[in-house]
């Protein structure tokens, strides 16, 4: 999921360099004007990119185990012949 928005970003990315070096730009401006401000936003991003992350996976594990324990039930009914 994660790597589909990244695909994405980086698609019109190459598609604008215009806006890429815009925004390359700003960046390293903000960088150099305010670093121990900007650091803690990176930090604060990584953060929630990296809960983000485990949020997604732990939704996709408990659907895939509901999905196997369903699959389970029935084949336990087919089983007992109900």
């Amino acid at each position: 999921m994660l790597s589909e928005y990244l695909q994405t970003a980086r698609a019109f990315l190459s598609t604008n360099p215009v806006v890429a070096i815009l925004i390359g730009a700003i960046l390293i401006l903000l960088f150099y004007s305010r670093p121990k401000q900007m650091f803690k936003l990176a930090a604060f991003g990584l953060f929630i990119t990296v809960v983000f992350y485990f949020i997604t996976l732990f939704a996709e594990t408990v659907s895939t185990g509901s999905k196997q324990k369903d699959q389970m039930i029935y084949k336990s009914k087919d089983v007992i012949g109900d």
